[in-house]
């Protein structure tokens, strides 16, 4: 008795230590397209503290361009509006086949908002991005809301021309080959 009493204890402090060392908040989300290939994330954090948040999706097709921007809730203080949320980072990866993550080369750009997209097109297969942040006043929460855009390439006008000519050089030979007068 007094042996499962110990255990019990030591498996307890054991838990305790590890909630206790974590460095910051987790969470993590699976994204939802709409029909035009959007999607919107963010998160409320109540009390203060650093946050790794982790966002999920997949892409179908190939050469898909993701493209998103975020902005970081006010809170009154003292006749101010002040960001009660500071965005430090926001990293894309590639979830692999025995889900491990591959990290992407990202641009984070704060210059006029905060945009972030990855440096190459993503191929069809299952994507993230982490946002890694802190409450920017003390004592309280903070939240954050943005847009993740993903998006084919446009084939050139010009693209089309070529085909157009090519399908018509098509018809052309096909003609010609059926009627003994063209030559």
């Amino acid at each position: 008795m007094k042996k499962a009493f110990l255990s019990k204890v030591a498996g307890t402090l054991m838990l305790s230590a590890g909630l206790f060392s974590s460095s910051g908040a987790m969470a993590q989300t699976t994204l939802t397209f709409d029909a035009a290939g959007n999607a919107i994330f963010g998160a409320l954090h109540a009390t203060a503290g650093d946050y790794i948040d982790t966002y999920l999706f997949s892409v179908d097709t190939n050469a898909t361009y993701a493209s998103g921007n975020v902005v970081v809730g006010k809170t009154w203080i003292d006749g101010s509006r002040l960001a009660n949320y500071g965005i430090t980072g926001i990293q894309f990866f590639k979830v692999e086949a025995d889900s491990s993550q591959t990290s992407l080369a990202t641009t984070f750009d704060t210059s006029s908002g905060i945009e972030f997209f990855p440096i190459d097109a993503l191929m069809s297969g299952n994507y993230g991005f982490t946002v890694t942040g802190s409450t920017a006043i003390a004592g309280l929460g903070g939240s954050y809301a943005g847009n993740l855009g993903l998006a084919a390439p446009i084939p050139e006008p010009a693209t089309y021309a070529m085909l157009l000519v090519g399908v018509g050089l098509l018809g052309l030979a096909s003609r010609r080959k059926s009627n003994d007068k063209l030559g």
